[in-house]
């Protein structure tokens, strides 16, 4: 069994499920449904926008390190200034919700009103019914092919404007309402919740009017109007979805593919699976394992640590201290943590043991990394890079190497959003306090080429790297 773990983030369950019925303990429903029909009053959001500052603040263990405080209150001001009279939940949010970026903090962030997005659904509105790639120029491409009767759309098509709203705009107005440590990271949550994005920030359901660029495909620039009426099937998925969200393969002679699409999964299900996959990997004789957590927003860090005994040839820790900001959620029954507002830095003492050597994997591993592996994959990632058991592929993440992590969930009282706010900073186990992203060894940055022909560049290059290893050691 495993031990205690670090932090759980909620963060991957909000990316990941949304309304999620497994996750409906984090995103509950509203005590009062009438509130989705009522208008709140110009001096109850205003009181709403305040309360959520003053949670982030009692919060947030080091807020004016990752926040611009002087554009955080000016942001403020021109919130409420904004407000000029009674608007629904969903018209505060929009207005509301923009402080997040300011945050710049991917584990801080007011949640978007998510019991009326459910209700639309159930009520058989739909949202925008294709995934999209966002580049690291800020267009926006289709991620898969799509088939409605006689209409197709191909992968890698530009969408050039929705509703009228050019990409770039609709790019650089949604990635406000994310939390996240750079603008990278917050327009990749933007993709991989853009339905619900074009609904919580523009209003845009059922009908979407967009073109389209598929050139060289088509000789010009398609209109195309998508209805509630139509019925767009995905024709094409990649090898990730078809295999599931945690899986292994051999991708030939000797080396293996590890794919973990998140974290968020009971500890015990995850053991049986590495257990299982580890067993397959010593009888592939695989002599070079690609783990793949470019998808990876992160979970329950209890995952990290089994798959990291797996690798390792020596002891190891995932963090080398942690600084909690204490509040009235996290002190402690009878304060005994310590008094609200106070913070505690803590050294993790605790060492992790490598696996036993009959079941240790002794290859060379190549961990790929990505803008969006976050949270608990960034622990994996400074875990195996700062130890040496991996080599780094792939772009940037799109947080911190040190991080905040494990916060608290709180409604706003007159509209009842809900907030989360982290509590915890972690540093990574080096000890290496410097406030930056984790760098790869090796440094793939996908193209729009590579997106618009479905190509793995950082698969590729993890093979290149195999490659000369083998003809090295030779």
């Amino acid at each position: 069994m495993m031990n205690k773990p670090l932090f759980f983030t909620l963060l991957s369950a909000l990316w990941l499920f949304g309304c999620h019925p497994d996750h409906l303990d984090l995103l509950p429903p509203l005590e009062d449904p009438s509130l989705m029909e009522k208008k709140l009053t110009i001096e109850q959001m205003h009181q709403d926008i305040g309360a959520f500052v003053t949670g982030v603040l009692e919060r947030h263990p080091e807020l004016d390190a990752y926040a611009d405080m002087g554009s955080l209150k000016a942001a403020v001001k021109e919130a409420k200034a904004e407000i000029t009279q009674p608007l629904l939940r969903t018209d505060f949010y929009r207005i509301a919700g923009r402080l997040n970026h300011h945050l710049n903090d991917g584990h801080s962030f007011l949640i978007w009103p998510y019991q009326e997005y459910k209700q639309l659904k159930e009520d058989g509105h739909t949202p925008f019914p294709f995934d999209v790639v966002i580049s690291q120029q800020g267009a926006i491409y289709l991620k898969y092919d799509y088939q409605s009767g006689k209409q197709k759309l191909a992968a890698g098509s530009q969408i050039l404007t929705i509703n009228g709203v050019p990409a770039s705009s609709l790019v650089s107005t949604l990635q406000q309402y994310s939390g996240g440590e750079s603008r990278r990271l917050r327009e990749q949550v933007v993709a991989k919740r853009f339905a619900l994005s074009l609904w919580a920030v523009f209003g845009f359901i059922d009908s979407f009017e967009l073109e389209i660029d598929n050139r060289p495909a088509s000789l010009a620039i398609t209109q195309v109007a998508i209805t509630k009426d139509q019925s767009w099937q995905r024709v094409s998925a990649d090898s990730n979805e078809q295999q599931g969200e945690h899986y292994y393969k051999q991708l030939q002679a000797g080396v293996g593919l590890l794919y973990l699409a998140h974290f968020d999964i009971e500890p015990n299900k995850f053991e049986d699976f590495i257990d299982g996959a580890f067993a397959e990997i010593k009888r592939d004789q695989i002599h070079s394992l690609i783990i793949d957590i470019r998808d990876n927003p992160g979970g329950n860090t209890d995952t990290v640590t089994y798959l990291s005994r797996y690798l390792a040839d020596k002891p190891f820790r995932l963090v080398s201290s942690v600084q909690e900001k204490l509040n009235r959620d996290n002190r402690g029954w009878f304060n005994y943590k310590g008094e609200v507002g106070e913070l505690i830095t803590t050294q993790w003492q605790e060492w992790e043991t490598p696996i036993e050597t009959e079941q240790r994997f002794k290859g060379e591993v190549y961990l790929l990394v990505g803008p969006i592996t976050y949270s608990a994959a960034i622990v994996l990632a400074t875990t195996l890079k700062d130890h040496q058991f991996a080599t780094l592929v792939g772009e940037k993440t799109g947080g911190f190497a040190n991080q905040t992590a494990q916060g608290n969930l709180f409604n706003l009282p007159h509209s009842k959003l809900r907030a989360y706010v982290t509590t915890r900073t972690l540093i990574r186990p080096s000890g290496d306090i410097e406030r930056r992203s984790v760098e790869p060894h090796h440094v793939v940055n996908r193209s729009v080429d590579d997106i618009k022909k479905q190509r793995d560049a950082g698969i590729a290059r993890a093979l290149t790297l195999i490659e000369e290893k083998q003809a090295n050691d030779a």
